[in-house]
């Protein structure tokens, strides 16, 4: 049996005399074998959330024409109103229309970037029933808020347009996000504004909804 007893002087059985202080390559793989489990861990957490939480957002909410910041830009709805028909003018000057059985809700939209420029995904209303609506694709996305990019130190205005059924508005709310989400951010942020319409005012919203808007087009 192989003795683990100790004296001055002596060794303990399995274990290595000191070689001096870590050279600069052994101090470098320290490092990056430190980094690389910070890494690692990072990628864990992430596979540890579900679906539902990896696209989960950090909201912060509003009224119609308040100013909502949100950790990476700040973002309003001005005013909104109702149409039947949206008429718009394509580059080669043809005029084109997009009709719904149901009503068009155009709200103009401002936004500018707190850090870096990006773009928006595409809106969405959440009705007060609790279903949602991606801002329609009868209007071209170049005329909508989703083509700018948002910008540090201005604002981009442009509009966020919904195909919706009427009954849709009452207690409705408009929600603006990020197109994509920023390197180490867990949550994209998003703004959501109540555009303030009870019944009375849906109904007044709809009374008044144009027969025919015409959308600005950029040229």
């Amino acid at each position: 049996m192989t003795s683990t007893a100790t004296s001055a002087g002596t060794e303990t059985a399995g274990r290595r005399p000191a070689t001096g202080p870590p050279g600069r390559l052994r101090r470098a793989g320290v490092l990056l074998s430190g980094v690389a489990l910070a890494v690692a861990a990072v990628g864990l957490q992430t596979l540890g959330l579900d679906r539902q939480e990896r696209t989960a957002h950090l909201t912060w909410t509003g009224r119609l024409g308040d100013e909502v910041a949100a950790s990476r830009f700040s973002a309003r709805v001005k005013a909104i109103r109702a149409a039947r028909t949206i008429e718009t003018t394509d580059p080669g000057d043809r005029v084109q229309r997009a009709t719904t059985s149901g009503i068009f809700l155009i709200a103009d939209v401002g936004a500018t970037a707190n850090r870096e420029p990006q773009k928006f995904g595409p809106p969405v209303l959440l009705a007060g029933d609790g279903r949602r609506y991606t801002a329609t694709d009868k209007v071209d996305s170049s005329l909508t808020i989703t083509n700018p990019y948002i910008q540090v130190g201005w604002w981009a205005e442009s509009v966020a347009v919904f195909e919706i059924p009427a009954e849709a508005l009452t207690g409705s709310r408009i929600v603006l996000a990020p197109r994509n989400g920023f390197a180490g951010e867990a949550f994209l942020p998003e703004v959501e504004i109540d555009l303030g319409l009870d019944e009375a005012a849906a109904q007044s919203l709809i009374s008044n909804a144009k027969d025919v808007y015409q959308l600005a087009s950029k040229k």
